[in-house]
């Protein structure tokens, strides 16, 4: 039997989304200070979360708009021809960039310096068509990662000032479960090892099992994902069988879901329900997490 597969979201729905989120992230930081720790990424402050999403979509634009088949390094104008990884360039970057405060100390200039990075971006994505080969991390090389990557990496950034404000974090269901299922499904992907934490290397691989299961299935979108850690690679299923037993289980509206996923909302927290092994889990989800 074939297994299902679930479309993205239209492109339109995620360009959508994206100055959504971008706004939202804005206007959420505009009484904090750009000095204010953010506890969901230790050791970042809220300018260093502002520049960050800023320079994410800058960097997926440059991609767009050159249509590079390669990977661009962020801040560069070129394919990399340096020997760095992807996480010594972003931090690298981002400590560069500490001493350029001005288009961000002002509330209402910060919001038109993040508004101003989406809608460069969602322009990029609607000059480029599916048929054109674009580089990506994984899955097809053309346009079609890039506005979900971007709703994605907002949203998740958007949670992080949420967080600190003390905001409850919500999304549409079906924009949050793929945001789960885009998270989840580079687990799988070999070709998005570079782009994952660097522990991941050390999760199990002794056939472990861990489900991340939505409390509002979906008959349009993936709604609960079975991660096997095989001795030949990390395996993810989309939509096993509910009798599937693994030995970890966490189960989550889809919003709160997302927020596992990413090691923003612990499994401790009563809004879930954690099943089975919470040792195995603990350790997946500081391994794997970036």
């Amino acid at each position: 039997m074939t297994a299902p597969t679930y479309p993205p979201l239209p492109t339109s729905r995620y360009t959508s989304e994206l100055r959504h989120e971008t706004a939202r992230f804005a206007d959420a930081g505009r009484g904090l200070p750009l000095s204010e720790p953010v506890p969901t990424c230790p050791g970042w402050t809220l300018g260093d979360l502002v520049r960050h999403v800023r320079q994410g979509h800058d960097w997926a634009t440059t991609i767009l708009t050159t249509r590079s088949t390669e990977l661009i390094l962020p801040g560069a104008d070129t394919a990399a021809g340096e020997d760095k990884s992807w996480t010594e360039r972003v931090a690298e970057l981002g400590a560069q960039e500490v001493a350029q405060e001005s288009p961000i100390v002002d509330p209402g200039l910060r919001t038109r310096f993040l508004a101003e990075g989406a809608d460069r971006l969602v322009e990029a994505v609607d000059g480029v068509g599916p048929e054109v080969p674009i580089w990506a991390p994984h899955g097809k090389q053309n346009m079609e990662f890039w506005p979900r990557w971007a709703v994605f990496e907002t949203a998740v950034h958007r949670a992080d000032v949420y967080l600190m404000a003390g905001l409850p974090f919500e999304l549409d269901n079906d924009v949050a479960l793929d945001c789960v299922d885009f998270c989840v499904s580079a687990f799988g992907a070999p070709a998005a090892r570079p782009f994952l934490s660097p522990l991941f290397s050390e999760v199990p691989r002794g056939g472990q099992t861990l489900s991340f299961r939505s409390t509002e299935p979906s008959a349009a979108r993936a709604s609960n994902w079975l991660i096997t850690c095989a001795p030949d690679g990390v395996r993810v299923t989309r939509n096993a069988p509910a009798g599937d037993a693994a030995d970890a289980t966490v189960v989550a509206t889809p919003s709160d879901l997302l927020l596992v996923v990413k090691g923003r909302l612990r499994p401790e927290n009563p809004r879930m329900a954690v099943l089975g092994d919470r040792a195995l889990l603990d350790f997946w989800l500081s391994h794997a997490i970036s």
